[in-house]
């Protein structure tokens, strides 16, 4: 009767382990999506505080130089620090599908930041037609490989939602892209400047979108019951 009793007790322990594994439960990696786009809402307010600046008291102006680059480097040092902290409690969950999805914005997001940058630091001077659209092709370094993890993201948390909302996102984003549609950016203080409304559309989608994202990660759960699956009722629900 002992061994009964010791047998199945460790059989609950292994089912309990087993649910732990399969239970869908994201709300690690969903604060790392919010913190992402808290981040870019910081970033968004330096950058229109460098416009203020630059609007108020001229386009040389020293300020308005590091707002605008302090804002560069707070991104792209915000994206080790989120990449680093998630990844060590995503590995305490022992949910292989929220590292592999922090892996994948890092490399998405630093790899894309850097890029940017380097495009930026190698474009050639001048106000020719030919760099302006250079210019303006630099904004798909950032959005295609976000496209691509957002689809990713949709597939391996199998949230078809996240999905639609990737692909209607991205036929706006390139209907905008060709239509090569300006509108007012950076007003305070001043009248601004014009800005292309896809690049626009990408700083919505980088704060607004990705806190939007963790929520719905966070309160959308799915749950897997391998013992349901067999026909057989069990009412502990496991904390993750």
């Amino acid at each position: 009767m002992d061994k009964r009793i010791e047998t199945a007790v460790e059989d609950v322990a292994l089912i309990r382990r087993v649910l732990e594994r399969t239970q869908q439960d994201f709300s690690k990696v969903s604060v790392y999506f919010m913190g992402i786009g808290i981040l870019h809402l910081a970033v968004w307010l330096l950058e229109e505080i460098a416009y203020f600046v630059r609007n108020r008291f001229g386009y040389g102006y020293l300020a308005a130089h590091i707002f605008w680059w302090g804002g560069r480097l707070l991104l792209l040092s915000g994206y080790v620090v989120l990449f680093f902290y998630f990844m060590k409690e995503a590995k305490k969950t022992g949910n292989e599908i929220c590292e592999s999805m922090v892996k994948v914005w890092m490399v998405v997001l630093i790899g894309s930041g850097i890029l940017g940058w380097l495009y930026i630091v190698l474009l050639p001077a001048g106000n020719s037609d030919k760099i302006t659209a250079l210019w303006r092709c630099r904004e798909l370094i950032e959005v295609l490989p976000v496209i691509f993890a957002l689809f990713m993201t949709g597939i391996l948390t199998k949230r078809n939602m996240v999905t639609v909302f990737t692909a209607v996102y991205s036929i706006v984003y390139f209907v905008l892209f060709v239509s090569m549609k300006e509108v007012p950016y950076g007003t305070w203080g001043g009248v601004g400047t014009l800005a292309s409304a896809s690049s626009v559309c990408i700083q919505y989608l980088m704060s607004a979108g990705m806190i939007a994202l963790g929520i719905y990660l966070k309160w959308n759960r799915k749950e897997t019951n391998i013992l349901r699956e067999f026909g057989v009722d069990y009412g502990d629900k496991c904390d993750t």
